[in-house]
């Protein structure tokens, strides 16, 4: 099971444009939702908040801590970002009980060496960056290892259902979608569309 993050986060009272303030000094404004309790309104730190985005400790399960030292076991749902600017407006997450079945995206991990890399000089493509799955929310995994060792030759492709999944994972994404597929050099391409191209000399006459 992935490491549970804690954020901090405190009741919000502001609402609407109200919100607009909250941005300003630095925080973000959020809801918690589900589990048949009624919605929360909240507000937590938005470099806190950033700092754990770009460290991918977002995308497993969260223990949210409130100021009354009550904590909600939650998962990241749902960013608004501004149109041009990116900046995060608003973020909901949503309630989990660990025993429950969630589905959600894990991210892969590409591990091992393809001889159609190492030897042949392909180059490797990911074609997917995460695959659906259906497990247990007490097992959720930081990535999923893809072992591409296999990949022995010039255009030689993983497909989800290669993908090893941990004990009473469910697969979700079609079992067929390519996830990546080693392809031979740009230059190596345009040396055969070049051969292609260029007409056979005619033969010497007798």
């Amino acid at each position: 099971m992935a490491e549970q993050t804690v954020l901090e986060v405190t009741p919000r009272t502001v609402m609407g444009k109200a919100n607009k303030r909250l941005r300003k000094d630095g925080l973000i404004p959020g809801n918690i939702f589900g589990h048949n309790q009624d919605a929360q309104t909240i507000q937590l730190d938005a470099v806190r908040f950033d700092y754990l985005r770009r460290h991918g400790s977002l995308r497993s399960i969260l223990t949210l801590s409130l100021p009354d030292k009550s904590t909600q076991t939650v998962l990241l749902r749902y960013v608004q970002r501004a149109p041009k600017s990116g900046k995060i407006l608003h973020v909901d997450f949503s309630r989990v009980n660990l025993t429950e079945r969630i589905g959600m995206r894990v991210p892969l991990h590409f591990v091992g060496e393809s001889p159609a890399v190492k030897i042949d000089g392909g180059v490797l493509l990911h074609l997917v960056e995460t695959l659906e799955i259906e497990c247990s929310a007490s097992d959720i995994v930081d990535a999923i290892e893809v072992d591409i060792s296999s990949m022995t030759e010039i255009d030689a492709t993983l497909h989800a259902s290669d993908v090893k999944l941990p004990e009473n994972f469910k697969l979700v994404t079609n079992p067929e979608e390519p996830i990546a597929k080693v392809s031979a050099t740009r230059a190596e391409v345009e040396t055969a569309e070049t051969a292609e191209a260029t007409p056979a000399a005619p033969a010497p006459e007798a």
